[in-house]
């Protein structure tokens, strides 16, 4: 996947991007792009919250919890477990990519 921009979109951009108020495309780019990560955070973490709120502990402790059981299936639980493992990957890369974003 090709990534990078050609030297004709950028002379473009850059020209509706100053008018716009922004000193380039990357300060353009920091703008737009912080807010939608920082939404996205803020909804894993209040499913994050959720669950815990939900099972009383939080989710290393409902993992170890999960793993313990054997031969018990609790469909309910293992989806909660599964959505749950998802929004703590998610919360993590969020967190990741919008430090890298702001001292890029």
């Amino acid at each position: 996947m090709d990534t990078s921009l050609d030297a004709e979109f950028v002379a473009k951009s850059e020209s509706i991007i100053t008018q716009l108020g922004f000193k380039n495309l990357k300060s353009f780019v920091k703008n737009q792009a912080l807010p939608i990560l920082l939404a996205k955070i803020e909804k894993f973490e209040v499913e994050n919250k959720h669950f815990e709120g939900k099972y009383g502990l939080g989710f290393c402790g409902f993992q170890e919890r999960i793993e313990r059981k054997e031969n018990q299936e609790d469909f309910t639980e293992e989806d909660d477990y599964l959505d749950w493992r998802f929004a703590k990957e998610a919360l993590e890369r969020l967190k990741r990519q919008t430090r890298e974003l702001e001292y890029a």
